[in-house]
């Protein structure tokens, strides 16, 4: 799946991507480049809007979230190995999850690629090249 940016800020937000405790409001700057193309590594739903999962402008060599009205989509197929996970942390704390089989299973895999352990690493970069038919 690939998307082109068409916005940087909030101001493009329904206001119910708002989230003050993650600091996410109509002034908030996204670390993403308008009009450039980005390849989705995870879809989510949170506060009742999608949100893909990106390489962003940062540089990690993770992808993080960003909320969908941020894109246009350019192209919507998706990987035939990806899976639906839904992951219950709390009663107040619960969401889906479309990726690669071994995030969509394990709710622990995001923070353990973020952390830099081996295998996570090793399994996104595998799972990277699966996506990243799309160029950015």
């Amino acid at each position: 799946m690939r998307v082109r940016c068409v916005a940087v800020d909030g101001s493009a937000l329904p206001p119910t991507c708002y989230d003050p405790r993650q600091g996410i409001d109509a002034g908030t700057e996204f670390p993403v480049t308008f009009g450039r193309t980005y390849c989705i590594y995870a879809i989510t739903v949170h506060l009742g809007m999608v949100w893909y999962y990106i390489l962003d402008d940062v540089g990690d060599p993770w992808p993080t979230w960003m909320p969908a009205p941020l894109f246009d989509v350019e192209d919507g197929s998706l990987p035939a190995t990806w899976r639906v996970g839904y992951f219950r942390f709390s009663r107040e704390n619960q969401y889906p999850i479309l990726s690669f089989p071994e995030w969509a299973a394990d709710h622990h895999f995001y923070e353990r690629l973020v952390d830099g352990e081996a295998e996570a690493v090793r399994v996104f970069v595998s799972r990277r090249q699966e996506v990243e038919g799309c160029r950015e």
